[in-house]
């Protein structure tokens, strides 16, 4: 008996289509129920992406350059999960959540989490929390609060609060509150 030609896979189980280089095509794609999303747009192009919905992943690869601004926090809405990668630089506003690996570059303001690893630079203001590890640098302004491992560095001014452990070092402002077992390894900056 001879097979069907159509195809009986799960439509879920499909491989990726291209890489989104417009915030209409990121939409569009969680609309249709993509788990994964690849952004990896020009480096000349800011996306804008305002509360996402979606169960999936958004994954922003590349030299792109995105915004994203969550009004409500992710425990109350079904958003996708956040990942940075290689030369990307995203702006995170209101309560997203990202995790950063590689050379990526984050700007965190409002109410943001961002999970930093590898090489990253994050800059935290306003009441953004980053849990940092391995080598990524972090820059801390506001009430931002900080928990770095490894041979994380930090830089902190305002009001900020940082944890240290292991290796990580900070140069600090005075009015930072520093904690934690390498709390040794601060340096005050006049």
């Amino acid at each position: 008996m001879r097979r069907p030609t159509t195809s009986t896979r799960n439509p879920q189980c499909r491989t990726p289509r291209t890489p989104c280089r417009t915030a209409a095509d990121v939409v569009a794609r969680f609309a249709q129920g993509a788990k994964t999303v690849i952004v990896d747009s020009p480096p000349d192009q800011i996306l804008e992406l305002h509360d996402l919905i979606g169960t999936g992943t958004l994954r922003i690869t590349g030299t792109s350059r995105v915004r994203i601004t969550a009004s409500t926090p992710q425990q109350q809405t079904r958003s996708p999960a956040i990942v940075v990668t290689d030369a990307a630089q995203v702006q995170l506003e209101g309560h997203s959540r990202c995790y950063a690996y590689t050379t990526a570059i984050i700007e965190a303001f409002d109410d943001t989490q961002v999970e930093a690893r590898n090489k990253t630079t994050v800059y935290a203001v306003d009441r953004a929390k980053v849990r940092a590890t391995d080598e990524p640098t972090i820059y801390a302004y506001d009430q931002a609060t900080i928990h770095a491992d490894g041979h994380t560095t930090v830089h902190a001014t305002d009001n900020s609060r940082i944890l240290l452990h292991d290796n990580a070092n900070i140069t600090a402002q005075r009015g930072v509150t520093i904690q934690g077992p390498a709390r040794t390894n601060t340096r005050i900056r006049q």
